[in-house]
């Protein structure tokens, strides 16, 4: 039997808020997710997709959840944000089994990212004069410095930014902490020497085994950027090297002035 559309009130804090008090989509999309997996028995959501339709700010919000189905495999969940009569984010949400962390996949054609070892990996920190960031007060972000040449005023060119994160107080990895990681690295338009907030419009984030414990290894990368729109897609990789995570994002950008004519 499908359990009944829920709505619960939530108050959103600020400690992942972004400059004027925006906050994070992947932690919204965290957020949304936990509250969709209390109307289901499946114990992981396997896929979130979510539209973000305004900008998410801390205070008194509401989450409805309101599922779908619920088969002996598979199950499947709406959930939507409010913030008074403003739709902040809708979501669907596919819950089921995840594979057990360290089993193997049958076929992977892929590779964890190569990065420095974690103590040649600085901390991201807020630089002077920028906006106050919560997600790197509330992740340990490290970035390898060869993808992140614009923290030293140097923007490389490449639209690709990596490296090691994990919870800067110390929860363990699940599989809903992957949903915010997976939202976690700057935006790729800063080594393209593009400045300015990059909004979600969409995020889509597959799900594909429970993680080991330990730092988590993260590869973001556009492919297109085009007419202040931008494809980002990204990989998390767990300790022992297993994929358990996949996103992809459209997202705005701010297009660089020409000179005129």
């Amino acid at each position: 039997m499908t359990p009944a559309r829920s709505t619960t009130p939530v108050d959103l804090p600020d400690t992942w808020a972004y400059g004027r008090g925006i906050l994070h989509g992947g932690w919204l999309l965290e957020t949304i997710s936990s509250a969709a997996m209390e109307q289901t028995a499946h114990p992981h959501p396997l896929a979130v997709s979510a539209h973000f339709l305004s900008a998410a700010e801390p205070g008194p919000a509401a989450l409805d959840v309101e599922p779908l189905r619920e088969g002996r495999t598979v199950g499947a969940l709406r959930a939507r944000l409010t913030q008074g009569d403003r739709i902040r984010v809708e979501a669907l949400v596919t819950a089921g089994t995840l594979p057990a962390a360290g089993s193997a996949p049958l076929l992977v054609d892929a590779a964890a990212p190569s990065l420095p070892p974690v103590e040649q990996c600085p901390v991201q920190e807020a630089l002077p004069g920028t906006p106050r960031n919560g997600i790197i007060e509330q992740l340990e972000v490290r970035l390898d410095p060869s993808s992140a040449s614009w923290l030293r005023g140097r923007p490389g060119g490449s639209p690709e930014v990596r490296g090691w994160v994990r919870s800067a107080d110390g929860r363990p990895v699940d599989p809903l902490l992957l949903l915010t990681v997976a939202d976690a690295l700057p935006p790729v338009t800063l080594d393209l020497g593009l400045e300015g907030w990059v909004p979600t419009v969409e995020l889509t984030v597959l799900l594909r085994c429970q993680p080991a414990q330990g730092w988590l290894r993260v590869l973001q990368r556009g492919k297109l950027l085009h007419g202040g729109w931008l494809d980002e897609e990204c990989e998390v990789w767990d300790s022992t090297g297993q994929l358990v995570a996949q996103a992809r994002q459209l997202a705005g950008y701010r297009e660089p002035e020409q000179p005129a004519a």
